[in-house]
């Protein structure tokens, strides 16, 4: 079966409206007919969070989700295998679209508002009825939502969570990613339409300064002499414990196709939280490093941030209940006090075959 290259590009605008790690966007797609493959690109993200591309696969989750939502609305049913290839671990997904009725998803149209708000949130506690649509927006086996809304807990999660905001001032590899990633000039920004730009991460004037003065690592090394990576992680505790609650999305195993599906559940939670006017920002940091650290990668990590890692994410593993079991993602949630930047996006990069 044919596809009009017209509905094809139109999905996948759709499709690439998906968040991925510091806005790195690592797809492209070749089209063929009625049939799209999608590809992971590892060099857009070699960071220390993303072991094994865990990260890019929750992206690309994310991705066939958006993809699976706007193909129903533009009036195709999408069969979607996902790593078909054993041989070609960058082929994500291979997605037949067969003519079908239009069916329009509740939440297609909150695809390309969905976005990262970074800004302080209300205390304002969910109600139950967003908690239930939340924790049940995803029907996906083995995963399960999860949200804590307890104040003592809050407060023990975001301390533990902040243990990575320090590490990024403290490790060198972590802070290049971030800072060659961060764009300091809207113009620049709009040029380039991926990275994000600094106003996206909601920073106090002040502390913004200090972000462009700390683009050098040797100016990082002077500021903390006077103590700056924990001062700025003393900062987040209350941004991260100040919500409405604290999820984290946890799944039975931890296979290529287990990330895949995380980031489809994301998806889904975050488009139905947009949906009820919530806001969500990840915050992963911990959750990724750990991966790594347990997987024995230890040579980018001192052994006073191995054990940091690993006592924050234990703990985290406890309050969420999730031992012998795998935390994909963690984030904040909650009604926010204003809205934030959206990150753009570079036009999908598709190759006809």
């Amino acid at each position: 079966m044919y596809v009009m290259k017209e509905n094809i590009k139109k999905i996948l605008e759709y499709g690439i409206s998906a968040p991925s790690g510091e806005n790195c966007q690592p797809w492209r797609f070749e089209v063929e007919n009625n049939i799209i493959k999608t590809y992971n690109i590892p060099e857009k993200d070699l960071s220390l969070y993303n072991f094994e591309q865990h990260g890019s696969l929750i992206a690309h989750g994310a991705l066939l989700e958006n993809i699976s939502i706007a193909s129903k609305y533009f009036g195709y049913n999408p069969s979607i295998s996902i790593l078909p290839n054993r041989n070609n671990p960058n082929l994500t997904s291979i997605i037949t679209l067969d003519k079908s009725q239009s069916f329009k998803d509740p939440l297609f149209d909150f695809i390309k508002i969905r976005s990262t708000n970074r800004n302080p949130y209300k205390t304002q506690p969910l109600t139950e009825e967003q908690k239930n649509k939340i924790v049940n927006s995803s029907n996906f086996k083995n995963f399960t939502i999860k949200l804590t809304e307890n104040k003592d807990i809050k407060i023990k999660l975001a301390k533990a969570l902040t243990v990575s905001d320090a590490m990024l001032f403290e490790n060198r590899k972590i802070h290049d990613f971030l800072f060659s990633h961060l764009i300091f000039d809207e113009n620049e920004s709009k040029k380039l339409k991926s990275g994000f730009y600094i106003k996206e991460l909601a920073l106090p004037l002040p502390i913004e300064k200090v972000f462009k003065f700390a683009k050098e690592w040797r100016r990082v090394l002077l500021l903390n002499k006077f103590g700056f990576s924990k001062i700025a992680a003393k900062g987040n505790i209350g941004l991260y414990s100040k919500v409405g609650a604290i999820g984290a999305i946890v799944v039975d195993g931890k296979s290529s196709e287990d990330f895949v599906a995380a980031g489809r559940v994301m998806q889904r939670m975050w488009l139905t939280s947009t949906s009820l006017n919530l806001a969500v920002q990840p915050v992963t940091g911990v959750i990724f490093f750990i991966q790594r650290i347990l997987a024995g990668q230890l040579n980018n990590f001192s052994p006073r941030h191995i054990k940091l890692v690993k006592d924050a994410y234990f703990e985290i593993e406890k309050m969420f209940d999730a031992e012998n079991k795998t935390i994909a993602m963690t984030f904040r949630i909650g009604f926010p006090k204003k809205e934030g930047f959206k990150s753009l996006r570079k036009p999908p990069e598709i190759r006809a075959n």
